[in-house]
């Protein structure tokens, strides 16, 4: 049977690796830092992963999976009977989630664990930077400082994970959309986070604004580029290209909130605070 076995094993040993490594360093760093190293560690891992993709494609292009309810089973939809895979040569794959949404892929399980596990870590990070204030979540109502926007950006972002990775853009499903691209929205809100956590320094600007600017540069291209073409190395060279920018892009993301979740709380906004835990 033709698998992709290896890359499963391949990925799961890497990922098995780190988690001891987390594991290991428990008892000597401090919790900004394992919560900030933990999310490093996940988009790193699916970060790689996709540039084995990039690397190792000789070619890519958009596939379909067609998925239904079958009516005296469970009621989950999967691939169907008929026609089930709609392969298209021709046609331009222009993001990550376009490919992650493709369902039975290992890009849609690498998605949703990657976003599950930040999420999770994201939501600690929040917990962590509200017990050292003793604050609440809704202090932000009274806003007493910029301090009190720093959960909330966590919490905007962690959700945004939660519906990007939840909600496939399978490009068939209309809701599935929406609720791709409200995760989307909510992902790009949270960087504001930095901002507020570091008191709007130039590294924090210099950061936000180079997330947004890639995210510019990825849509103007996307919106320019050829989408369909009966030359398959056009259709690669520019799918790879959409998808090295995205990457580009959602990289910056995972470094600016891995620089939150270190700022926040105990830190006080100092990004160069010890990890050591004392």
């Amino acid at each position: 049977m033709n698998s992709d076995s290896e890359i499963k094993v391949g990925y799961a040993v890497k990922v098995l690796s780190l988690y001891l490594l987390l594991a290991v360093i428990c008892g000597k760093v401090t919790t900004n830092f394992q919560i900030a190293f933990g999310i490093t560690c996940s988009f790193q891992l699916w970060s790689f992963f996709w540039i084995n993709i990039l690397l190792g494609s000789p070619n890519i292009y958009a596939i379909k999976v067609l998925s239904a309810k079958i009516p005296d089973w469970i009621p989950v939809s999967i691939p169907c009977e008929n026609e089930t895979l709609k392969i298209r040569k021709d046609r331009v794959v222009t993001s990550i989630s376009e490919l992650s949404g493709i369902r039975g892929g290992h890009m849609m399980v690498a998605l949703r664990t990657m976003s599950a596990t930040t999420c999770v870590l994201t939501i600690m990070a929040v917990q962590n930077d509200l017990h050292y204030r003793k604050a609440q979540f809704f202090d932000f109502l009274a806003f007493q400082s910029a301090q009190d926007m720093v959960p909330i950006c966590l919490f905007i972002s962690a959700m945004g994970k939660f519906m990007t990775g939840h909600f496939e853009l399978n490009m068939l499903d209309p809701t599935h959309t929406k609720g791709h691209y409200m995760g989307v929205v909510g992902i790009s809100t949270g960087t504001l986070g930095l901002g507020f956590c570091m008191k709007w320094n130039t590294l924090s600007k210099v950061m936000i604004g180079t997330y947004f600017g890639l995210a510019v540069i990825w849509s103007a291209y996307c919106a320019k580029c050829p989408k369909k073409s009966n030359d398959i190395r056009v259709v690669t060279r520019t799918s790879k290209i959409c998808i090295g920018i995205e990457l580009a892009m959602f990289n910056v993301y995972a470094t600016i909130l891995a620089m939150i979740c270190y700022a926040s709380g105990p830190n006080e906004g100092n990004l160069f605070a010890s990890p050591l835990f004392v």
